[in-house]
């Protein structure tokens, strides 16, 4: 698969890592593995608190929450998921976190609401510093800057900068409709602008994009409201990491079209930006084999474990909804369902055979395993 990065590309990255002069802004497609996708925590609470409209994205459905119950209901059911979610072992092999952490750089901008992050660095005998974005009126009175106080960040002391909250401080987190509305109109302003070392990240350092989608409102709020709006005349290059948006076996043409369309889009923004296409987790295996020196591995798959159906089968049946199941099989495995039957026993079993006819099996399983991780299903 052409990752649309060349060998110039990956060299003038490296270096800029290796200067210190690289800023990763690190979104939800890297927590995967650990907590719920959006879409999956959308859909989750849609069903659990009956909300009544279409095409429900996560900041919506909070959004009805917050108006159906209280002002931070969704806020502190937001903190019982990150709770609640598994501790990744940062010792494996391609982690992402613990290759992000073991960059020397000295500022992580993060979307995420969780700390794995800073438990990354930390496992790195690094001493990093959290700070939030002072965004609303709370937080400003609340949360003082350490920047403002004397504190340089290091790559050994370095700060995680939680651009949308953290979950121990509910009322930080950019979660509804508003809630966006009100960051971008209040980060704008003289009051509540961001501090001066992080918008100098934003202007004289590369730009690391990962764990976003293409159409992804959290990549295109931050892309355009806040990279957009820096002067980024001294950053040489920098990198959004964007999920394959078709799957391999789709007409090539098409996959052209549309990686065409979002490379446009980029670059009327940012002419500095590089995409790469590919999952963050391809994106930072082969970013840590290169700074090692080593030939990037070939992105093929290795040989798939046998796949037990009749469990296969079961876990879909006692995990998912059908609505859930529609969904995943559109958005996730990029299938077209309205052919498939309408009750849920028979959409699942339609779903396994097509899978399994194709050599995609695994990839389903996969699919799963990230949306119900607590779930054996491989």
């Amino acid at each position: 698969m052409d990752t649309g990065l060349n060998e110039r590309d990956w060299n003038l990255l490296l270096k800029r890592i290796a200067d210190g002069k690289c800023t990763p802004f690190i979104g939800p497609a890297i927590n995967h593995a650990y907590l719920p996708t959006r879409r999956a925590l959308a859909t989750s609470w849609a069903n659990e608190f009956g909300y009544p409209l279409e095409n429900g994205d996560l900041a919506r459905v909070a959004q009805y929450l917050a108006v159906e119950n209280h002002r931070y209901f969704p806020h502190d059911e937001m903190q019982k998921q990150i709770e609640a979610a598994q501790q990744p072992d940062f010792s494996a092999p391609n982690q992402p976190h613990a290759i992000l952490a073991a960059l020397p750089l000295p500022i992580f901008i993060t979307t995420n609401y969780d700390n794995l992050m800073m438990d990354a660095l930390a496992q790195r005998q690094k001493e990093p510093r959290r700070e939030l974005c002072r965004w609303n009126p709370y937080l400003l009175r609340s949360h003082p800057s350490m920047l403002e106080s004397g504190y340089q960040p290091t790559p050994a002391n370095p700060l995680v900068y939680h651009l949308h909250g953290h979950s121990e401080s509910p009322e930080s987190l950019v979660l509804t409709e508003d809630d966006y509305l009100d960051f971008l109109v209040n980060i704008s302003s003289n009051e509540y602008n961001l501090p001066p070392r992080i918008q100098q990240s934003l202007t004289d350092s590369s730009l690391l994009f990962i764990g976003y989608r293409p159409g992804d409102w959290d990549f295109r709020v931050l892309f355009r409201g806040l990279v957009a709006a820096a002067q980024g005349g001294l950053r040489r290059i920098s990198v959004t990491v964007q999920v394959p948006p078709l799957p391999d076996d789709a007409a090539e043409p098409t996959k052209e079209k549309v990686q065409e369309y979002y490379g446009k889009y980029i670059d009327l923004t940012d002419r500095q930006m590089r995409v790469y296409w590919g999952t963050a987790e391809q994106f930072i295996a082969e970013l840590g084999q290169r700074r090692q020196g080593a030939t990037p591995t070939p992105q093929v798959a290795a040989a798939a474990p046998t796949i037990d159906l009749l469990r296969l089968q079961s876990n879909l049946s006692d995990t998912f909804n059908l609505q859930e199941l529609q969904q995943m099989t559109q958005y996730d495995l990029r299938i077209d369902y309205e052919t498939f039957p309408d009750t849920k026993p028979a959409f699942i079993l339609h779903l396994v055979t097509y899978m399994q006819r194709r050599g995609r099996l695994y990839e389903l399983a996969e699919v799963c395993q990230r949306e119900r991780p607590h779930v054996q299903w491989l």
